[in-house]
Protein backbone atom coordinates (compact mmCIF):
# COMPACT_ATOMS: atom_id res chain seq x y z
CA UNK A 1 0.00 0.00 0.00
CA UNK A 2 2.73 2.51 0.92
CA UNK A 3 4.73 1.40 -2.09
CA UNK A 4 1.82 2.17 -4.40
CA UNK A 5 1.28 5.58 -2.79
CA UNK A 6 4.97 6.48 -3.17
CA UNK A 7 4.93 5.28 -6.78
CA UNK A 8 1.83 7.41 -7.52
CA UNK A 9 3.40 10.47 -5.85
CA UNK A 10 6.63 9.97 -7.84
CA UNK A 11 4.74 9.66 -11.14
CA UNK A 12 2.68 12.73 -10.21
CA UNK A 13 5.84 14.76 -9.52
CA UNK A 14 7.40 13.73 -12.84
CA UNK A 15 4.22 14.62 -14.73
CA UNK A 16 3.95 17.98 -12.93
CA UNK A 17 7.58 18.81 -13.72
CA UNK A 18 7.07 17.91 -17.37
CA UNK A 19 3.95 20.02 -17.65
CA UNK A 20 5.64 23.02 -15.97
CA UNK A 21 8.72 22.67 -18.17
CA UNK A 22 6.73 22.90 -21.37
CA UNK A 23 4.09 25.45 -20.29
CA UNK A 24 6.10 28.10 -18.42
CA UNK A 25 7.66 30.71 -20.70
CA UNK A 26 10.98 31.17 -18.99
CA UNK A 27 12.30 33.75 -21.41
CA UNK A 28 15.46 35.39 -20.11
CA UNK A 29 16.06 38.86 -21.50
CA UNK A 30 18.75 38.83 -24.15
CA UNK A 31 21.57 41.34 -24.44
CA UNK A 32 19.60 43.13 -27.16
CA UNK A 33 16.59 43.49 -24.88
CA UNK A 34 18.82 44.80 -22.08
CA UNK A 35 20.48 47.30 -24.39
CA UNK A 36 17.12 48.48 -25.71
CA UNK A 37 15.79 48.97 -22.19
CA UNK A 38 18.94 50.85 -21.21
CA UNK A 39 18.60 53.09 -24.28
CA UNK A 40 14.99 53.81 -23.33
CA UNK A 41 16.05 54.72 -19.79
CA UNK A 42 18.76 57.06 -21.10
CA UNK A 43 16.27 58.68 -23.48
CA UNK A 44 13.79 59.23 -20.65
CA UNK A 45 16.52 60.67 -18.43
CA UNK A 46 17.54 63.15 -21.13
CA UNK A 47 13.89 64.13 -21.63
CA UNK A 48 13.57 64.62 -17.87
CA UNK A 49 16.65 66.85 -17.84
CA UNK A 50 15.24 68.93 -20.72
CA UNK A 51 11.91 69.22 -18.93
CA UNK A 52 13.62 70.38 -15.74
CA UNK A 53 15.55 72.94 -17.77
CA UNK A 54 12.35 74.20 -19.40
CA UNK A 55 10.66 74.40 -16.01
CA UNK A 56 13.52 76.44 -14.59
CA UNK A 57 13.36 78.71 -17.63
CA UNK A 58 9.59 79.09 -17.30
CA UNK A 59 9.91 80.05 -13.65
CA UNK A 60 12.26 82.88 -14.55
CA UNK A 61 10.66 83.84 -17.87
CA UNK A 62 9.55 87.16 -16.50
CA UNK A 63 13.15 88.08 -15.68
CA UNK A 64 14.50 90.59 -18.16
CA UNK A 65 18.06 91.89 -18.20
CA UNK A 66 18.52 95.37 -19.56
CA UNK A 67 20.43 98.53 -18.81
CA UNK A 68 18.14 101.02 -17.13
CA UNK A 69 19.32 104.42 -15.85
CA UNK A 70 18.55 105.19 -12.22
CA UNK A 71 15.73 107.59 -11.47
CA UNK A 72 16.23 110.77 -9.49
CA UNK A 73 14.48 109.19 -6.53
CA UNK A 74 16.91 106.28 -6.52
CA UNK A 75 19.88 108.67 -6.70
CA UNK A 76 18.62 110.48 -3.62
CA UNK A 77 18.69 107.41 -1.38
CA UNK A 78 20.16 107.89 2.10
CA UNK A 79 23.62 106.59 3.02
CA UNK A 80 22.16 103.95 5.31
CA UNK A 81 20.15 102.48 2.47
CA UNK A 82 23.18 102.65 0.17
CA UNK A 83 25.05 100.51 2.68
CA UNK A 84 22.20 98.00 2.62
CA UNK A 85 21.96 98.06 -1.17
CA UNK A 86 22.52 94.82 -3.01
CA UNK A 87 23.64 94.90 -6.65
CA UNK A 88 24.53 91.96 -8.86
CA UNK A 89 28.08 91.50 -10.10
CA UNK A 90 27.15 92.43 -13.68
CA UNK A 91 26.39 95.94 -14.92
CA UNK A 92 22.99 94.86 -16.27
CA UNK A 93 19.93 95.51 -14.18
CA UNK A 94 17.69 92.51 -13.66
CA UNK A 95 13.98 93.39 -13.79
CA UNK A 96 11.35 90.83 -12.90
CA UNK A 97 7.84 90.33 -11.62
CA UNK A 98 8.01 88.62 -8.23
CA UNK A 99 4.90 86.57 -7.55
CA UNK A 100 4.28 86.05 -3.85
CA UNK A 101 1.77 83.30 -3.21
CA UNK A 102 -0.42 82.71 -0.20
CA UNK A 103 1.61 81.10 2.59
CA UNK A 104 4.98 82.49 1.46
CA UNK A 105 6.98 83.91 4.33
CA UNK A 106 9.87 86.38 4.36
CA UNK A 107 12.46 83.58 4.19
CA UNK A 108 10.93 82.19 1.00
CA UNK A 109 10.65 85.65 -0.54
CA UNK A 110 14.26 86.49 0.36
CA UNK A 111 15.52 83.22 -1.14
CA UNK A 112 13.49 83.83 -4.32
CA UNK A 113 14.91 87.34 -4.67
CA UNK A 114 18.42 85.93 -4.32
CA UNK A 115 17.74 83.22 -6.93
CA UNK A 116 16.42 85.82 -9.36
CA UNK A 117 19.54 87.95 -8.94
CA UNK A 118 17.70 90.90 -7.39
CA UNK A 119 19.70 90.69 -4.14
CA UNK A 120 23.03 89.06 -3.40
CA UNK A 121 22.34 87.62 0.04
CA UNK A 122 18.96 86.40 1.26
CA UNK A 123 20.08 86.23 4.89
CA UNK A 124 21.05 89.92 4.97
CA UNK A 125 17.73 90.93 3.40
CA UNK A 126 15.88 88.69 5.87
CA UNK A 127 17.74 90.44 8.72
CA UNK A 128 16.73 93.82 7.25
CA UNK A 129 13.08 92.77 7.19
CA UNK A 130 13.30 91.53 10.78
CA UNK A 131 15.04 94.73 11.95
CA UNK A 132 12.21 96.88 10.59
CA UNK A 133 9.42 94.46 11.65
CA UNK A 134 8.36 93.78 8.04
CA UNK A 135 8.50 89.98 8.05
CA UNK A 136 4.76 89.63 8.76
CA UNK A 137 3.69 92.43 6.41
CA UNK A 138 4.61 90.82 3.08
CA UNK A 139 1.67 90.94 0.68
CA UNK A 140 0.64 88.29 -1.81
CA UNK A 141 0.44 89.24 -5.47
CA UNK A 142 2.75 90.30 -8.26
CA UNK A 143 5.46 92.82 -7.39
CA UNK A 144 7.76 94.48 -9.93
CA UNK A 145 11.34 94.50 -8.64
CA UNK A 146 14.76 95.02 -10.15
CA UNK A 147 18.36 94.71 -9.06
CA UNK A 148 18.90 98.48 -8.90
CA UNK A 149 16.51 98.71 -5.94
CA UNK A 150 17.88 98.98 -2.42
CA UNK A 151 16.51 96.98 0.49
CA UNK A 152 14.17 99.78 1.57
CA UNK A 153 12.59 100.07 -1.89
CA UNK A 154 12.24 96.29 -2.27
CA UNK A 155 10.72 96.02 1.21
CA UNK A 156 8.25 98.81 0.42
CA UNK A 157 7.27 97.09 -2.84
CA UNK A 158 6.68 93.64 -1.32
CA UNK A 159 4.73 95.02 1.66
CA UNK A 160 2.39 97.07 -0.54
CA UNK A 161 -1.04 95.54 -1.16
CA UNK A 162 -1.50 94.58 -4.84
CA UNK A 163 -4.95 94.52 -6.42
Amino acid sequence: MIREILRAVGIGCILAAGILYFTIDSKVPSDNDTQQLQANVEKLQSELAKTKELLATAQTTSSVKENVPKTDAEKAVSKKDDAAKSTPSSDAIVKTILTIENGSNSTVVSATLEELGIIENAAIFESYLEEYNLTGKIQIGEHQVDSSMNFKTIAKEITTVKK
